[in-house]
């Protein structure tokens, strides 16, 4: 069945007002260290990804970031460059996966790549505008870790939406 133009957009409004809502929980979370944070809001963009499809996830990426930013108060400066750089590096990487390797990789493994990449993408950012590359590279292992740990759970919560949340799964109708 072919989704209405004013389905999509619902739809659409919908995932981005649930991104926006889980930038904000976020940010009332104490970080362990700056810019560590779990991203809740990936979650949703994982979401759009699967059910709408690569070019709304990117659109939506592209809108939360600028509308968290100017909620927060950091637009154009370094913290919206490094969201922006990692929102939509993560999206092109996750859309990339999906597109040649989903299945065998799954919701999880897509999670994985694109917080890997979300955070290489914010050290490059780091790198030009703050500490050079090899201090940056310095930061590129722990980064990582934490891409892991992160992209594992952001994912399993995309999993378990998209397998047993009515609401999400009546997205993918």
């Amino acid at each position: 069945m072919r989704r209405t133009s004013g389905e999509r957009v619902a739809r659409f409004g919908l995932l981005l007002a649930a991104a926006l809502v889980l930038n904000g929980v976020e940010r009332l979370i104490p970080a362990p260290f700056p810019f560590a944070r779990l991203g809740l809001a990936n979650v949703v963009t994982l979401i759009a990804l699967l059910t709408l499809g690569f070019r709304d996830a990117v659109a939506l990426t592209f809108l939360r970031v600028i509308l968290a930013s100017l909620i927060l108060g950091t637009f154009a400066g370094p913290a919206f460059a490094m969201s922006m750089a990692g929102g939509l590096t993560a999206i092109a990487v996750m859309g990339l996966a999906r597109r040649v390797a989903y299945p065998p990789l799954g919701v999880v493994g897509l999670s994985m790549l694109g917080a890997a990449a979300h955070n290489i993408a914010q050290l490059v950012v780091v790198a030009l505008l703050y500490v050079g590359w090899s201090a940056a590279a310095r930061m590129l292992p722990p980064a990582l870790f934490l891409a892991a740990a992160s992209g594992l759970a952001t994912g399993l919560v995309a999993f378990f939406a998209l397998d047993r949340l009515p609401f999400v799964r009546a997205l993918r109708t």
